[in-house]
């Protein structure tokens, strides 16, 4: 689940190692969630509107139909929004996303997590104060794992893409397993397996050229995201 992906993004940020370039595969990910963080009102193909979101509560989508399909829209929807970089640069505002789309018990356990190293690092820092920046993730596949009426495992596959001013746009890709429970008439994060790993990650496309941080920006600015759903 998102979690992860930050901690990912943290641990990259610390080896220094950066990706050269998009894989094809995620290329299309990549223009369907620029600039906005995913949060624009289109739909992609395919899903039926019924099954949620139906409204947001302090910038979280939430409202998902009871059925399996609504569990794994509120699972993909949940990872966005929980690898938002206000999530870990911001206590006030990550109280309020986890008392929107968590269960008590899970918000009460990461609202205690110390995020003070992970907030240093320059992405998170530059989210923080405010400056240019890149981020956005997006889920690329998941498959069911378990399903009940009151609660579900999903295993999930995303990227993360990131970049500040002096560093280039880097790609990770992260996969890993969490759970949503039926709950006060919804579907909220109830947490992960704690066993996220690494990719599994696409080489990077032979000879594609590298995108400054301000490129990246300056192509990809205006366009509108996609609302994933099953």
């Amino acid at each position: 689940m998102p979690r992860p992906l930050a901690y990912e993004e943290e641990r990259r940020l610390k080896t220094g190692h950066l990706v050269a370039a998009l894989a094809l595969v995620v290329l299309g990910v990549l223009i369907g969630w620029a600039t906005d963080g995913g949060g624009g009102a289109q739909r992609s193909g395919g899903g039926r509107a019924e099954v949620g979101p139906t409204r947001t509560v302090d910038g979280v989508p939430v409202g998902y139909e009871h059925s399996r399909e609504g569990a794994v829209a509120a699972a993909l929807a949940y990872d966005v929004v929980l690898a938002r970089p206000e999530f870990v640069s911001d206590a006030r505002r990550r109280g309020r996303i986890l008392g929107a789309l968590a269960t008590p018990e899970v918000a009460r356990r990461y609202e205690r997590e110390d995020y003070t190293a992970l907030a240093e690092t320059p992405v998170y820092r530059a989210a923080r104060e405010r400056r240019p920046l890149i981020w956005q993730t997006a889920p690329l596949g998941y498959r069911v794992g378990r399903y009940t009426e009151d609660e579900a495992q999903i295993f999930t596959w995303g990227m993360a893409i990131t970049g500040v001013s002096g560093m280039r746009p880097q790609v990770s890709f992260v996969s890993g397993s969490g759970r949503v429970r039926w709950h006060n008439g919804d579907w909220k994060f109830a947490g992960d397996s704690g066993r996220t790993q690494d990719g599994p990650t696409p080489a990077p496309v032979e000879g594609a050229p590298r995108t400054s941080t301000e490129q990246f920006r300056a192509r990809l600015r205006g366009l509108r995201g996609l609302r994933y759903v099953p």
